[in-house]
């Protein structure tokens, strides 16, 4: 399942549950890099440079974030962090992880896009939004 695929009031339960795994991923500068956009380089193919990516940081992910990267797919999934665990094998692990990191809303939803600051661009959206 993709983060895409969610619907109604659940969609915000699995974003609430996604925010401190995704945290903590996005804490790790080596994991973290997997997940920036990038441009392909130039005689590069785009899957050449993606495989290039996940191989550099698919291990420290793995290896580092066992918990957060279970509890992300269990939680897209719709299931507890135990009963995902229970049925993970490495075909279930790769489909669902590679359903996750070519789905662009989750791509979407972990990306960063500071505002930039010069004479004409507008001031962080953050600073400007108003309750009423």
């Amino acid at each position: 399942m993709k983060l895409s695929d969610v619907r109604g009031e659940r969609t915000l339960d699995v974003i609430a549950d996604l925010i401190d795994p995704i945290a903590n991923i996005a804490q790790d500068k080596d994991v973290a890099k997997m997940f920036e956009r990038e441009k392909v380089p130039e005689g590069m193919e785009a899957n050449e440079f993606f495989a290039q990516r996940m191989r550099a940081g698919i291990p420290a992910l793995l290896r580092g974030h066992k918990q957060d990267v279970v509890v992300i797919l269990a939680t897209i999934e719709g299931v507890t962090p135990e009963e995902y665990a229970e049925e993970l094998n490495l075909m279930k692990l790769i489909r669902d992880f590679m359903e996750l990191v070519t789905d662009e809303t989750f791509l979407g939803f972990l990306a960063s896009s500071p505002t930039e600051k010069d004479d004409g661009a507008p001031g962080d959206a953050s600073a400007s939004f108003t309750v009423l």
